[in-house]
């Protein structure tokens, strides 16, 4: 019996390793929807993105362990803040960026943001 509880308890461990969760809590967000917005705003074609078919470009830096990363853009502290306002507006914090105003708005940039923190 022991033996059966702790084999199911591998199986739904492991069936769970590969779910993103429904809400990321330090942006509110949701990272599924994040993923289908970084596609639908076309992020990959020019950031690399794990788990998102088709975003292999090199043309700005890839998006892998944002989390982990002290800045954003080199130059602002990694807070959710400041990548959620990055997101809506690159330009308004740094003129000189090459990185476009997709056009997200509030929500939209929590869920991206919520994604990219789950990288």
């Amino acid at each position: 019996m022991a033996n059966a509880l702790c084999g199911l308890i591998v199986v739904l461990a492991l069936a769970a390793c590969g779910r993103l969760p429904e809400r990321e809590p330090i942006t509110g967000g949701d990272p599924e929807h994040g993923r289908s917005l970084i596609r639908e705003f076309g992020c990959g074609s020019c950031h690399q993105i794990s788990g998102v078919p088709g975003a292999t470009a090199t043309v700005a830096p890839p998006l892998e362990k944002l989390r982990s990363r002290v800045y954003l853009a080199g130059r602002f502290a990694n807070t959710p803040q400041n990548l959620v306002a990055w997101i809506r507006d690159p330009r308004g914090m740094d003129p000189q960026t090459a990185m476009p105003a997709v056009g997200a708005d509030e929500q939209q940039a929590r869920d991206i943001a919520a994604y990219l923190y789950t990288r």
